[in-house]
């Protein structure tokens, strides 16, 4: 695989840059806030990824030039959902009764 960067998807800045149609995806991980400019393929990857969710952009490579066009740059967008999993399962876990808390009707 290509280059990568992984983080928390903290906020997006649309609408920006010098041509005034980029987007600025801020993700935060264990080296900082980190800035990541969109491209047509990167913004439409990032349109189901909600702030909060923890992920990993890849840079993939150039991709298949059409005429008079630039070779578009290929990214891959993965959303880590055992985050949300494994907090469920905490939750899960607290919400049963411990031994000492079950209903024994000899145990006083």
């Amino acid at each position: 695989d290509g280059d990568f960067i992984e983080g928390v998807y903290i906020s997006v800045k649309r609408n920006t840059g010098t041509d005034g149609n980029s987007n600025l995806y801020k993700l935060e991980n264990t080296e900082g806030m980190r800035n990541v400019w969109g491209s047509a393929i990167l913004d439409s990857r990032m349109d189901d990824v909600k702030i909060g969710d923890k992920l990993k952009i890849t840079y993939k490579g150039l991709g298949e030039a059409k005429p008079g066009k630039n070779a578009p740059k290929i990214f891959k967008v993965e959303v880590d959902d055992m985050v949300e999993e494994e907090t469920k399962e905490t939750e899960k876990e607290t919400e049963k009764p411990s031994e000492d808390e079950t209903t024994d009707p000899d145990a006083k």
